[in-house]
């Protein structure tokens, strides 16, 4: 979080520096727009190979292709068609390819003593909800929480925090909503790190944390053209 706050500050500065400096006729000519969205585009597409992330990386693609149809002689393709292919290729992918990073997961899950949540009630110090292309409700009963994995694909997925102790002070929950929502429910007394962050999707926050537990939860991950929801309760 901490470092995508500081390309942006120097992607603005950088920005309003080109903006003077392209009055003296110094520069190439080419539009302060396109070069804005072309920064961000080469920032989406670096996010989405270091996450392995084929949304983020044909669609990064894809508007490449928006800015520069002319340059590239392929007006005739923009926008929708390499939209769609962008988003039918990215499906195509993330099943494939995300079918042997998720079973290759699991397995480490596993053999780290990782719980899957078959059922509503979960019960554990270390969890994995899973949700896809359906909506379904996880409650955390855990006297000893530790770090719960959150994935959720077309579908919607609430987790539930409020029944859970966190002896240690601190627990990690790692998530990841794919064309869906997360919505997780956490007790208002504890202290959230709030570290998840998105790609073409929303992070919001109902309500706020006030803070007087001991109790410190890292909250990591990214909302993939999805929505993640904090509840504080």
């Amino acid at each position: 979080m901490k470092s995508s706050k500081i390309f942006w500050g120097i992607f603005f500065i950088l920005a309003a520096v080109y903006v003077v400096v392209s009055k003296f006729g110094i520069l190439p000519d080419v539009g302060v727009f396109s070069i804005l969205v072309t920064v961000f585009l080469i920032w989406l597409l670096l996010e989405g190979i270091r996450h392995v992330n084929f949304y983020g990386i044909l669609f990064s693609i894809a508007g490449f292709c928006i800015v520069y149809d002319e340059q590239l002689g392929i007006t005739e393709l923009t926008p929708w068609t390499v939209l769609g292919a962008a988003l039918l290729g990215s499906i195509g992918l993330s099943l494939i390819f995300g079918g042997f990073k998720r079973k290759k997961t699991v397995q480490q899950f596993q053999s780290a003593g990782y719980a899957g949540c078959g059922s509503e009630q979960c019960t554990g110090e270390y969890l994995r909800c899973e949700n896809n292309f359906g909506s379904a409700i996880r409650y955390i009963n855990s006297d000893d929480l530790k770090n719960v994995q959150v994935e959720n694909n077309f579908g919607s997925l609430s987790v539930y925090f409020d029944n859970a102790v966190v002896q240690s002070g601190t627990a990690v929950v790692n998530v990841e909503s794919n064309f869906g929502e997360v919505h997780l429910y956490i007790p208002k007394e504890w202290r959230v790190q709030n570290n998840l962050d998105r790609s073409f999707g929303t992070i919001r926050e109902d309500g706020s944390s006030i803070g007087s537990s001991v109790t410190v939860l890292f909250l990591n991950g990214s909302a993939n053209f999805g929505v993640i929801t904090i509840h504080y309760v």
